[in-house]
Formats: C-alpha cells, structure tokens, sequence
C-alpha cells in the first residue's frame, strides 16, 4: 500500500493569485483576525502566480502590518494557470487540512474554526464548502441568482451536510480539501484533465469541481456547511451580460469532462465504448434541441452559447477524448479498495 505523509493536524490557507496586490488587503485582514481557539497550528501560504505587479512584497508588508498572527510563506509559479499555482501550495502544505482562499474572498472571523472542527468530526468529509455572499459597488443585475454559483456565491445545498446529490461538489472559494485525500489521490495517479483559468482569461476552469470529483472516487464525501460564511468582492465590470456570457463560455468549455466524473460516479458510464465521443456529442445535441422549454429569453440565450461550446470542444477533442474518458474510469477503478474501507 502508498505510504501517504502524516501530515500534524492544523490548517493551511492557500490564496493564489496573479497581480492581486490591489485585492489583498481585506482577504488578510479577514485572515488575521480568525479565532484559531482550538486549532493547533496554522499557516499562510500565497502563491505568486507569474504576477507582473508588487504582489509579494505587498503581501509581506501588509501581513507585518497585520502583526503577523501565524507564519506567511510566498511560493512563487512561474507557470501560468490557477491549478498549476494550486498544486505548488499542496505541496508545500505542513497541516492535516488545507483551504483554498481566493484573493478577493474575506473569511468571517470563526471561519477556520467551523471548518477545522467539521472536519476533525466528520473523518470520511474529503471536501468542505462555505457560503459566499457578493460584495460590490453596483446593484445586482437581475441574472445574478440564477448564475451566483458560478461567482462562487450563495447556498451549495438546501442544508448543511452531504451535497450529493443536489451539487455533487463545491465551488473552489472558501473550500477545504483534507490532505491525506489529496495524498491518496496523487498515490493513485490521478491527473487532472481541466484546463485551468490563466491571468484574466475565463477560458477552462472547474479545476476545483475536479478534484471534488477524484476526492469522492476515493469514497470521500463532500459537504457544505451553511453557517460557514465569507464576502466575495466582485468588481462591477464583472457584472453585465458580456462578462457572464464569457463566463459562461469559459466555464463550459470544460463541461463535458466533468460531464465524465458525473457519469462514471452513478455507474452510468462502465466501459468506454467505441466513438464514444459522439455519443456526448448528441447528448448536447439533444439539449440544445430542448432549449424552447425554458421561458426566460435571457437564460436561453445563455445556455445556447453554453452548449454550442459543448458541441465545439468535443467535436475538436473527439481524437483524444474516448481516451480521457478511459483514464477517469481506469482511475476509478484503482480506488475500489479505499472506497470499500471508507464505507
């Protein structure tokens, strides 16, 4: 069997980030005032993420500010793209559970304690998911609830616990994942299909969607917890329609690979056949051709860009895509031991 590292129990806060210098200064203020009663230890861990701007040094400056309330290490990744930055910081991880904080997020004050304690409670909880509340300078366009999930805002279940199978994973801001998941994993040989979100471009994404896919294989379950609260500050060119519309294109543009994780999870998908790809192909095809049924044009119009994307991506990965697929269920299928024991 993989030896896996014990890991000390403790939290570590990831906050990756390009050129957040201008953004950092609530998401560590939030951070330094945190009641850690009862937690052992804890770290702060910023990746630089190829940031052409003074994100370092502002952040050691402001953090000194702050008074240092536990130990800030800057790793810096040269190599673009918010999983790669992602990984640098699990790999530096020293405690047991580790919490992905985005540069625009700000934590209530007894957030890591909330989720340290739930997940010291709960051993079989793999990933943990707050609630996140928008924060601007504009009023909310009337869209905004229907698509607040993908601004990583709002409730990720009716009600605290179990998002399976309501969501089935939860949104990256605010979002614990337990180390020793992430360690079996990588022993497994898990590797990662999303494209992830580089600089400002929206393309790809759902890397965070991802790793909630491959922590439940191992039989983990995902949670939500509702009292768990943080501010997402949310600019307000990031509110009108072309935004959401690219939002939307770049988040789609991954959707049929965690179409993959969904399918093999509910023993929909057990063998790869052939053309397999065009078989997804017409799936969306299908959705398309149902798109009349939904009455509000506004919504329409966005799931139709959505799903012609679909149609796009997987029609351009239709030489590799029946092999991708493969590698998601090959991967499955090594982790039927740990799922056995977790049950």
């Amino acid at each position: 069997m993989p030896q896996y590292p014990d890991l000390p129990l403790g939290v570590t806060v990831l906050i990756s980030t390009y050129n957040g210098a201008h953004r950092l200064a609530p998401t560590l203020k939030a951070l330094a005032h945190q009641n850690l009663d009862g937690i052992p230890g804890v770290e702060l861990l910023i990746v630089d993420n190829a940031s052409t701007d003074d994100t370092k040094q502002t952040a050691l400056d402001l953090w000194q500010k702050l008074e240092e309330p536990y130990p800030l290490t800057v790793l810096n990744e040269p190599k673009p793209g918010k999983l790669n930055a992602q990984e640098t910081g699990f790999k530096h991880a020293r405690y047991a559970f580790i919490i992905t904080c985005d540069d625009d997020n700000a934590f209530v004050s007894d957030y890591l304690q909330m989720g340290y304690q739930c997940l010291v409670q709960n051993p079989k909880v793999g990933v943990l998911g707050g609630q996140g509340f928008p924060k601007t300078t504009v009023p909310l366009p009337k869209w905004f609830d229907t698509y607040a999930y993908r601004f990583a805002c709002g409730p990720q279940a009716p009600r605290s616990g179990n998002v399976n199978p309501t969501r089935n994973v939860v949104y990256g801001a605010g979002m614990w994942v337990r180390m020793k998941a992430y360690h079996q994993m990588k022993a497994l040989d898990y590797r990662f299909l999303i494209t992830s979100r580089t600089g400002k471009k929206l393309k790809g994404g759902g890397e965070d969607g991802e790793l909630c896919w491959a922590i439940r294989f191992l039989g983990y379950q995902v949670w939500y917890l509702e009292e768990m609260k943080f501010d997402h500050y949310i600019p307000a060119e990031r509110l009108n329609d072309e935004h959401l519309k690219r939002l939307l294109i770049g988040q789609g543009a991954n959707g049929p690979l965690n179409n993959l994780h969904y399918r093999i999870a509910y023993g929909d998908l057990k063998k790869v056949p052939s053309f397999f790809w065009l078989r997804e192909w017409l799936y969306n095809l299908r959705d398309f051709f149902r798109l009349h049924t939904i009455a509000d044009k506004k919504i329409r119009s966005n799931e139709k860009q959505r799903l012609l994307v679909n149609l796009s991506f997987i029609l351009q990965a239709r030489s590799t895509y029946d092999k991708q697929a493969k590698q998601v269920l090959d991967y499955y299928k090594r982790c039927e031991s740990l799922r056995s024991s977790l049950s």
